[in-house]
């Protein structure tokens, strides 16, 4: 979306919106954290073949994940102003740019590390064309809002790609690995191979 936002607006513009994209990084901060904590024990739990076992850590994953990543995110919008203004006063154009963004990671944290769980399963295949199609639906969508709605356009393009591949995420994690991978959803029976 950054390299979107150059093709289109001007240097001023892309330096607003790469100073509020790097504001959200305190968000995925916990994201990161986790997936780098959860994955050796994804492993572990697959190669025991100790199914039940690793459907509860993957679920109980997905909490680890929200819960602090909405608590930063809200600590980010309420010092938002603050923390863009550390880049130069004319940075705070971003903050209305913070509320877009912070819905898509709000939303692919509710989903934790589900393509860890996935890579560690052997669907790294089937996980990289979710991230290829997140990619895709990126650009298009930036291709088509950024030069109506500019950065506007842009935070809302990132936003619903990264919905998308939370969705996709989701689905996918329930019909490869038999857990519905999202916060505090019902577990609900294996799906049928």
């Amino acid at each position: 979306d950054i390299m979107m936002v150059g093709i289109y607006l001007p240097p001023s513009d892309v330096a607003v919106y790469f100073a509020t994209v790097k504001t959200l990084a305190l968000v995925h901060f916990v994201f990161f954290a986790v997936r780098a904590g959860v994955a050796p024990q994804f492993a572990s739990l697959a190669g025991a073949k100790d199914r039940e076992a690793l459907r509860s850590f993957a679920r109980r994953s997905a909490n680890w994940t929200f819960f602090p990543s909405l608590a930063m995110a809200l600590a980010v919008l309420a010092g938002g102003h603050l923390l863009l203004s550390m880049f130069g006063a004319e940075f705070s154009e971003g903050y209305p740019l913070l509320f877009i963004l912070v819905i898509g990671v709000v939303l692919r944290s509710g989903v934790g590390p589900a393509e860890s769980l996935l890579n560690m399963t052997g669907h790294q295949n089937i996980c990289a064309g979710i991230f290829g199609a997140a990619l895709a639906i990126n650009i298009a969508l930036n291709l088509m809002l950024i030069p109506t709605y500019g950065l506007l356009g842009a935070a809302y393009a990132s936003a619903i790609a990264i919905g998308t591949e939370a969705l996709l995420l989701v689905l996918v994690v329930y019909r490869r690995v038999g857990v519905l991978m999202f916060v505090l959803a019902p577990q609900l029976k294996e799906p049928a191979a």
